[in-house]
């Protein structure tokens, strides 16, 4: 991550060394050779105005994108034409791209995107855009949608989902607010031509004048575009590269995502993007979406063949696309079965499960006891698997998602019934707690929201302990659609509910965590560092790893001693331990807010002591773990499922 963070900050700086060097550009080379206007014998101010105004501009139209794009992925899809997938759609084909997202997302512990399709877009392309995880967006082309086979765009999708873990999503988004600064003076100088061009007046000489001022924009615009685009390329094609070999790792499957490039390499359309945004956000996309002169050296991506033998040595392209046609001309010959292919709301994968899901009811097992796994001696090995999933927790979330009852499943994807489900989770089993709940409920003014939850309780209860946040995942990607004063008011409810008998359990406050991360407002633009140090939050650290040390054993004692574990792994003082009482939701989560801006290393330390806390007593169950997935998830640190 300090290395992402350090190459934004370099791709920045020279953009805006381009910017000031097309500014001052002209006047020095007038004053070294005049060869540059030097008939014009333009004094030194009209110059020095020319290069602030040129900054200025500059500065300004960086300034303006950068907040059309605050909003984060959602804004980014939006600007090209991108329309949002509706949870609950009957199109085979969008529910198997949205089942294969909800794979990964589940596999990496990453929020649940929100999946858009570019329409009218033949070429096969996708791109994550966003500037941090809870934030981020899918996209696919039309005709990535249509002409991949599962394995292809699953393939595609754990490409874009390393550019979610491995932080270039940020990088990205800021490369589009300096290139449209650098396109700017271009596109001014365009302007001016056209315009003069197509005026109709007697002054012959001020439209000539106009033209030639237009035309000599334009040049200094695009000269400073071909460096900006240097500057992008070199930037983009490591991290396509790196994309590529992440998603192999991802998915242990190198011959899908060969084959997705094999099939864009082949296509009629390939991978071209027509929207007029191409240009800006050509270094986001899975493969190249428009085309260059000086491919070599301004292309933000690599060849196609030279991916393919990157990722797959010994992939036949040629052979690859015969079989691919003879499958399809196969297929198309058996209408019937064609028809017959599912399209329930979990599409069947494509990868096998080394571990079998033997059907149980509601509440399939997925492991055989409450304890997943002893990790006292893995911590820094778990700490280490954030942004780092394995084709076993693919496998995992596979069966997860397979595991889903049908009637929760359609719920989480129906933005009418994803509020309630949220809240059936937060619903007490006692009849007369539950009870209560629910009268606050009516008495916010949402009594049908309260009998749809009540309605919704029973199945959400008979849930496995390993289906709970899956469900809830799903719920949230859907509940993201919802405009803010509804995700608001929904916020403000749970916390009611959960707040009703005047205390949080472990459960509870997993759920409101997440909930709050992923649904609550979230700073424009992502959060900056801000403490490099844990003293400067010690105070924060100790309550959190007081609440994990509570956690982990209804004993004072065991509880202290696991403290004491935490802070020791921190190098802090061993300190009182917070008492149960104390830990209310507001308090928590401002302590998340400062603890979310530590520096990354730091940031990795800290949830080591967490790992440290949870599993003093050398076990971790599930409640355990998910708690503390939760918690890294308010850090901004998705940790993968816990296997055993």
């Amino acid at each position: 991550m300090a290395g992402v963070t350090l190459t934004v900050n370099l791709t920045v700086a020279g953009f805006w060394l381009l910017a000031l060097g097309r500014g001052i550009a002209p006047y020095a080379i007038d004053s070294a050779g005049n060869v540059a206007l030097a008939a014009a014998r333009v004094p030194p101010a009209v110059w020095l105005w020319t290069t602030l105004l040129t900054v200025g501009g500059i500065a300004a139209r960086c300034l303006l994108t950068m907040s059309a794009l605050r909003a984060g992925g959602d804004a980014v899809a939006r600007m090209v034409g991108g329309v949002p997938v509706e949870r609950g759609t009957s199109d085979p084909a969008e529910r198997r791209l949205l089942n294969v997202v909800d794979e990964m997302a589940i596999a990496s512990g990453v929020t649940v995107p929100r999946v858009f399709v570019l329409r009218g877009e033949p070429g096969l392309n996708a791109f994550a855009a966003g500037y941090l995880a809870n934030q981020a967006a899918i996209a696919v082309t039309e005709g990535a949608l249509r002409d991949l086979t599962r394995d292809e765009l699953q393939g595609v999708i754990g490409h874009e989902f390393s550019h979610v873990l491995n932080g270039d999503m940020r990088l990205n988004v800021r490369m589009i607010g300096a290139l449209s600064g650098i396109l700017f003076i271009g596109e001014v100088g365009e302007f001016l031509m056209r315009s003069a061009g197509s005026g109709r007046g007697s002054r012959r000489g001020n439209r000539s004048a106009v033209i030639l001022l237009g035309f000599a924009l334009t040049v200094i615009g695009y000269v400073g575009l071909f460096f900006g685009r240097l500057v992008r390329a070199a930037v983009a094609r490591q991290r396509e590269l790196l994309g590529d070999a992440s998603a192999v790792q991802f998915t242990r499957n190198p011959r899908g995502l060969a084959g997705a490039l094999a099939v864009i390499g082949a296509a009629p359309h390939g991978s071209l993007i027509r929207n007029r945004h191409a240009e800006t956000l050509s270094h986001m996309f899975f493969a190249a979406g428009i085309k260059v002169w000086l491919g070599s050296v301004l292309a933000t991506h690599p060849p196609v063949a030279e991916r393919i033998r990157h990722i797959a040595p010994r992939f036949v392209t040629a052979e690859y696309l015969a079989s691919r046609a003879a499958r399809g001309a196969a297929a198309a010959a058996e209408p019937a079965a064609a028809s017959a292919r599912p399209t329930a709301a979990v599409p069947p994968t494509a990868v096998a499960s080394p571990r079998p899901v033997a059907p149980a009811g509601p509440a399939v097992a997925l492991a055989p006891a409450a304890v997943v796994a002893a990790v006292r001696p893995a911590a820094a090995a778990l700490v280490a698997s954030v942004g780092r999933p394995t084709p076993d927790h693919v496998d995992y979330a596979s069966q997860l998602l397979a595991a889903l009852p049908p009637a929760l499943r359609a719920a989480a994807d129906d933005p009418a019934a994803a509020p309630a489900l949220v809240l059936a989770f937060a619903l007490a089993p006692d009849e007369i707690a539950r009870k209560q709940q629910l009268e606050l409920l009516d008495e916010a003014g949402d009594d049908a929201l309260a009998r749809r939850a009540e309605a919704l309780a029973g199945p959400v209860r008979a849930l496995a302990p390993m289906l709970r946040l899956p469900v809830v995942a799903i719920a949230l990607a859907t509940l993201r659609g919802l405009d803010g004063a509804a995700r608001e008011r929904l916020v403000r409810n749970l916390v009611v509910v959960v707040e009703a008998d005047r205390r949080v359990t472990v459960d509870e406050f997993v759920l409101l965590t997440i909930v709050q991360r992923q649904l609550g407002p979230a700073p424009p633009g992502g959060e900056p560092v801000k403490y490099r140090s844990i003293l400067e939050v010690s105070a924060d650290a100790r309550l959190v790893l007081s609440l994990l040390a509570h956690a982990g054993t209804s004993d004072r004692l065991g509880a202290r001693g696991a403290l004491e574990r935490g802070t020791a792994k921190l190098g802090l003082a061993a300190t009182v331990l917070t008492p149960p009482s104390e830990f209310d939701f507001p308090r928590v989560s401002e302590s998340f807010t400062r603890l979310r801006r530590l520096a990354p290393f730091v940031k990795r330390l800290f949830l080591e002591s967490c790992v440290e806390t949870v599993s003093a007593d050398g076990t971790l169950s599930v409640g355990e773990a998910e708690l503390l997935r939760a918690i890294a998830a308010a850090l901004d640190c998705p940790v993968p499922p816990v296997l055993g």
